[in-house]
């Protein structure tokens, strides 16, 4: 029975992290095609990570509560199909606002209630954790290049709208084959946001506005430095290729040392490839050529040292919770920490807009320094027991 639960749900973590980036990856077509500019993407992505950011938690605790855990699971796959359906009978802003609606509630029902199923079924969690991590990034890998290979081909609402196929085969598989937890969550919200959670929430809410300015604006950066649709998307991929083996050591490494140290040297190791990359950005914009392999290894390993911290994370939040809360605490982990995000992506769109990439990405370059100095003090706080 394990190894089904974790089988199935190696599948729909696919399904909903391919999902993840489907908004950031249209929108150099949608900026093409219906002529909105770098603020109002930003804004659709904003919509997804705000709704997230509210809803998140919330879910968490009404599936714990209600043990309702497997049903919002296909409830949010409903909602991804009619993202896609959406996004392709766009003609208009308010319609792509509509479809980033669909998905901003797909996004909220998943990574709680599929971190509640493993981690009440598996006792190395982390572990577990890493190899479903590795699920949700063969997600994210094989997003921008199926997407940009079926937009190369094909017109591009058709692609969305067959981009809406897997999540109807996730709600059908996931109501048949996944079984819920007998444990129900105790009454009382507030009670899973402690002290040592919040500074979670901080940390990696950080972390995740950098990776979301990262995924939303360099495809497009390449693409205006010269770069084809197809490039763009293989090499996006190549930096969410990175996390298959980091989300994988990640949780093998959280079950046997500090999570604190692990998330601190991991963000360490981001800002300084960062801001290399950064500087070799501002010689692309003037013109000069970089190799391929040049560029691989350096999208390759910020990747990594991003998506090392996704299993740690989870594990972490799913210990601290208590009272059987765990897709509360996990909720508000991933919840709160979209509210950064939701803040940040529209300036950086906006700085994009007014001065061009190079300001843009100053300041995720700078909030990645941010995380880093937060994750320092958080070394005082040693959760590797917990």
């Amino acid at each position: 029975m394990k190894v089904n639960t974790l089988a199935v749900l190696f599948f729909d973590h696919f399904v909903n992290d391919f999902y993840s980036l489907f908004i950031p990856i249209f929108i150099p077509v949608l900026v093409a095609h219906l002529g909105i500019n770098y603020f109002e993407a930003s804004l659709l992505v904003a919509t997804v990570t705000v709704i997230g950011a509210l809803l998140q938690s919330p879910v968490g605790y009404w599936a714990d509560l209600y043990r309702k855990r497997v049903s919002f699971i296909a409830l949010g796959f409903l909602f991804y199909a009619l993202g896609a359906i959406f996004l392709g009978l766009s003609t208009n802003f308010l319609l792509l606002f509509l479809s980033s609606i669909f998905i901003g509630f797909a996004t909220t029902t998943y990574h709680p209630q599929g971190t509640t199923l493993i981690t009440t079924e598996f006792t190395r969690k982390g572990h577990a954790l890493g190899v479903h991590g590795v699920g949700g990034q063969l997600g994210r890998f094989f997003s921008p290049i199926l997407i940009g290979f079926l937009v190369s081909r094909l017109e591009w609402r058709k692609s969305a709208m067959i981009l809406s196929f897997p999540a109807i085969v996730a709600i059908f598989l996931s109501l048949c084959t996944l079984r819920e937890p007998e444990k129900k969550g105790e009454k009382g919200i507030a009670e899973a946001i402690s002290f040592p959670i919040f500074l979670l929430i901080l940390i990696l809410g950080i972390r995740g506005t950098v990776f979301q300015g990262i995924i939303s604006f360099l495809p497009s950066f390449f693409i205006t430095t010269g770069s084809s649709m197809n490039i763009t998307g293989i090499l996006t991929g190549i930096m969410l290729a990175s996390g298959l083996l980091a989300q994988l050591l990640g949780g093998i490494l959280g079950d046997k040392v500090s999570k604190g140290k692990i998330i601190f040297l991991s963000l360490l190791g981001l800002s300084i490839l960062f801001f290399i990359f950064y500087l070799l950005m501002i010689q692309i914009a003037k013109g000069y050529t970089l190799g391929f392999g040049f560029l691989t290894f350096f999208l390759f390993t910020m990747g990594f040292c991003i998506f090392v911290t996704f299993p740690v994370g989870l594990a972490l939040s799913a210990e601290l919770s208590q009272g059987g809360k765990i897709g509360t605490s996990v909720g508000a982990v991933m919840g709160g920490g979209l509210v950064f995000p939701s803040v940040f992506l529209p300036v950086t769109g906006h700085l994009i807009d007014k001065f061009g990439f190079i300001q843009g990405f100053s300041l995720l370059l700078a909030l990645s320094f941010v995380a880093t100095l937060i994750s320092l003090f958080y070394l005082k706080f040693d959760f590797s027991s917990c």
